[in-house]
């Protein structure tokens, strides 16, 4: 899909959230009374690594009566009368509905626009409500990348594929600078929006661009990146903010080929991934090795885990699910051109890793805690 493409497909689906000074001061207050209330307090108790919107439904009712219209507002995506919101943010309403977080519903009513408000470690994030085909994405990889990372303190940092801005707002509390790097316009607008709720629109700028491309020459001290990253064949369409290519690294080798012109000399880049794999090692450990080499970068790869990838188990049929809700193919004929793809590139599994990167003498480091009974994805 071209820039183009993408920008009429995320324009069609989703407004632009735009903040003025009014809007900064809405969005401020706004997650300074939720906060007051409870709303992060609630929102803690449930686990930020799998963070599911029918437990908080099953628990709406434990929550204090002054908090329940706005979980349903902002955490359940429902419409809610105005009226009930008076006493809370009503005097709110009109500049986040200017901002593009809310939208009226038959004039007494309000709704987000399919957006969640979410407290996660410490950050207010809008992003797009959990569903098959996401245009602004946040998931538990966003979050298993920032509970890892690294920022150099006082240093210069690049967010590449930043979607809503989780990563920014995580370096910003320790770099001097960020630089995120969205392609998706509305992404980068929603980014944006967050940085200002959150009270960095001093530290972060955001570029709406592809990688490299959209920015300055410059080095920066820390780099961070959450790429598309599904394996998924080139010729069959998949919802943009996963789909990785045939073994699920074409975002990710023009990022490596990037980094030795963009990481300073005493700089890290830490990308999370995932690829295929035979259950036991990534088929591009040699060529991970072979660039590190070339590059005089040290890398240190951990695997986390591997995942049978054959019709019948759950992440082959999860992820033909999900490509038949943007191809106009049927499920049968996704599933056999994925089993040909695998079967073409000796694939059997889904391997999950984390990539750490600095300037060396180009030596690769593998840490592999992948076990076959381990369930987990990011974490063992």
């Amino acid at each position: 899909m071209n820039n183009l493409e993408l920008q009429n497909r995320v324009h069609n689906n989703f407004p632009l959230p735009t903040v003025n000074d009014a809007g900064e001061d809405a969005l401020q207050t706004l997650v300074w009374r939720l906060s007051r209330l409870g709303y992060a307090d609630f929102m803690s108790s449930f686990n930020p690594l799998s963070i599911q919107m029918q437990r908080i439904a099953y628990f709406l009712n434990d929550a204090p009566l002054s908090l329940r219209p706005l979980i349903r507002l902002f955490l359940l995506s429902e419409s809610v009368e105005c009226e009930i919101l008076q006493p809370y943010i009503g005097d709110l309403v009109a500049k986040l509905v200017e901002c593009g977080v809310l939208s009226l519903v038959d004039s007494d009513k309000v709704k987000t626009p399919n957006l969640v408000l979410l407290f996660v470690v410490g950050k207010w994030l809008f992003c797009q409500r959990q569903q098959v085909n996401p245009t602004l994405y946040f998931g538990d990889d966003s979050l298993a990348l920032m509970l890892r990372l690294r920022p150099k303190r006082g240093g210069r940092c690049l967010d590449l594929c930043a979607g809503p801005g989780i990563q920014s707002l995580h370096c910003a509390a320790f770099v001097d600078s960020v630089v995120a790097v969205e392609i998706n316009p509305v992404a980068a607008s929603l980014a944006t929006l967050n940085i200002v709720m959150n009270q960095y629109q001093n530290k972060i700028v955001v570029f709406c661009g592809d990688l490299y491309n959209a920015i300055p020459d410059h080095t920066y001290d820390t780099i961070v990146a959450n790429p598309p990253l599904l394996p998924f064949p080139n010729d069959i369409r998949y919802p943009f903010v996963g789909h990785g290519g045939n073994d699920g690294l074409n975002v990710t080798r023009r990022i490596l080929q990037g980094l030795p012109q963009a990481l300073s000399a005493n700089g890290m880049a830490q990308l999370i991934g995932a690829t295929l794999s035979d259950g036991i090692l990534p088929f591009f450990v040699d060529e991970l090795r072979q660039w590190g080499r070339d590059s005089q970068m040290d890398i240190v790869l951990t695997i986390t885990s591997h995942h049978l990838l054959q019709p019948g188990s759950v992440y082959f049929d999860g992820l033909v699910a999900t490509a038949t809700t943007t191809t106009e193919l049927d499920y049968q004929s996704v599933s056999e051109a994925y089993s040909e793809s695998l079967h073409a590139q000796g694939a059997t599994h889904l391997c999950l890793y984390f990539l750490t990167v600095l300037r060396g003498d180009g030596k690769l480091s593998v840490i592999d805690v992948s076990r076959d009974t381990n369930l987990g994805l990011w974490y063992v």
